[in-house]
């Protein structure tokens, strides 16, 4: 089938339909299933197997639960949906996202569920640069935004190490620069912990190893480093985890990695950045050279220090002897003899007036306790207390007075409208049986036995006739 044919199949289709209708017995009627064959099977005829499809990237949806890639690929006047799933997503170096344009190669197959056709993505590739240099610039955007790289967040280096643990494959050039600056200090413990530097695997294993040295507590500083090389083969020290596992080490980390214009994730997160092995070793080593000089310096200084300080103490020591006291001692003992006479007569004439203000606040506070004797209190207080027992008991008789005078009132009021009292002026009141009162005439009917109900008793009767209307 050629390149048109899917399309030449939609419309033998489209005026297969237009000639007569179908009716719900004919023959020829398909199921939405096999219609989707069909249209399946014309993509795969019409459609090569593998393409590559030029787009920019919109809707993009990294769907958690799944690992998955959904999006749409469009340019001025078309789309197509997308999906990457987690297999070939977990390969990418970078992460998509909308408005990026990109060349998206796998094939176009039919979804039936949903009744559309779509992308089915295998890879990736950006367009105007690589897929490792844009991964690179996400990675580093989203770890400067997080604060890994400022410089508040480096940890000092130790002045004077004496155990280095070093992180590079094992018989390589690194390796063989850095123990040779290292040899210089025969004192200073060295450590290996060989790892791949380039390859799958390599980030797993130095995080590994930056993690063991943290965990035994085994350095005082910690050299991650390796030769140069392309970017694809520096790929391990621009991974994630490595970043994120040198800015949690909590021994300070020097990286060497590459050559002088190489630059890595790791070198950015690292709290010093050598731009190769042996500088690494060299700025781990930098106080360690210059010892003897500081040796000196401070033996000089130390030297300096002590003639000063002898100096001072004798000059002290001269002053001490050429004093007063030590020429005439008797005189010093008599002006302090004295003085302590002047200080016993002022502390004796302060202990006086003290006593004389403590005995007129004394007497005050007495007079004062016997103007508020509890005794005078409680008369206070009983003679209140009597008085308001007798204006309460008046409150309490008038108050019972004026009631008596209204329940007397009420009491008359209610007799004189009671319906005893009214039926002993002559009226009378009539109920039915059941106690109902009748009011007229025309609530009764023939037969119907009433009670009349007088002052002095009752009359029961019987309707013999009902009443006119």
């Amino acid at each position: 089938m050629t390149q048109g044919s899917f399309f030449e199949f939609r419309e033998q289709l489209v005026k297969a339909g237009q000639k007569a209708p179908l009716k719900a017995d004919d023959a020829q009627a398909i199921t939405v299933k096999e219609l989707t064959s069909r249209i399946e099977a014309a993509l795969r005829t019409g459609v090569p197997a593998n393409l590559t499809v030029r787009g920019e990237v919109s809707n993009f949806n990294h769907h958690r639960s799944s690992g998955h890639f959904y999006f749409t690929l469009k340019d001025a006047s078309a789309c197509i949906d997308c999906v990457m799933f987690r297999n070939d997503a977990a390969r990418l170096k970078f992460t998509p996202a909308d408005g990026l344009e990109v060349l998206a190669t796998g094939s176009v197959k039919v979804y039936a569920q949903r009744g559309r056709y779509q992308l089915y993505v295998a890879s990736i590739a950006p367009l105007g640069q690589g897929a490792l240099e844009l991964a690179f610039k996400q990675l580093k955007d989203r770890l400067e935004s997080e604060g890994l790289f400022n410089t508040e967040a480096k940890k000092p280096l130790p002045a004077y190490p004496m155990r280095v643990a070093l992180i590079t494959g094992r018989e390589t050039a690194a390796l063989h620069d850095m123990l040779k600056v290292l040899a210089r200090f025969p004192f200073v413990k060295v450590s290996l912990l060989p790892v791949l530097v380039q390859g799958e695997g390599a980030a797993a294993q130095i995080c590994a190893a930056i993690r063991t040295v943290n965990r035994a507590d085994s350095a005082d500083i910690l050299i991650v480093a390796r030769g140069g090389g392309a970017l694809e083969d520096l790929w391990a020290f621009n991974e994630e985890p490595v970043a994120r596992a040198i800015a949690a080490s909590n021994v300070p980390v020097i990286t060497g990695i590459g050559h002088e214009v190489d630059v890595s994730i790791a070198d950015l997160v690292a709290d010093y950045h050598a731009h190769t092995p042996t500088e690494a070793a060299q700025v781990a080593m930098a106080r360690w050279r210059n010892a003897d000089d500081a040796v000196d310096a401070l033996a000089n200084r130390l030297r300096r220090a002590l003639v000063q300080q002898a100096s001072g103490a004798w000059q002290r020591l001269r002053a001490v002897a050429g004093h007063e006291m030590f020429r005439r001692p008797a005189d010093m003992v008599d002006q302090r003899r004295l003085w302590l006479d002047d200080h016993q007569r002022r502390l004796v004439a302060a202990l006086d007036d003290r006593a004389r203000t403590a005995r007129d606040m004394l007497n005050d506070a007495a007079t004062q306790f016997a103007q508020n004797h509890p005794r005078h209190r409680v008369a206070m207080a009983i003679q209140q207390l009597a008085q308001s027992q007798v204006r309460m008991t008046r409150a309490i008789r008038s108050t019972v007075l004026v009631r008596e005078q209204r329940l007397l009132a009420a009491g008359l009021h209610l007799r004189s409208v009671s319906p005893q009292a009214t039926m002993a002026r002559g009226y009378s009141i009539t109920t039915r049986e059941d106690g109902e009162v009748v009011r007229t005439a025309s609530d009764l009917r023939a037969g119907q036995v009433i009670v009349t109900s007088f002052a002095d008793g009752r009359v029961k009767s019987k309707v013999s006739e009902r009443p006119a209307d």
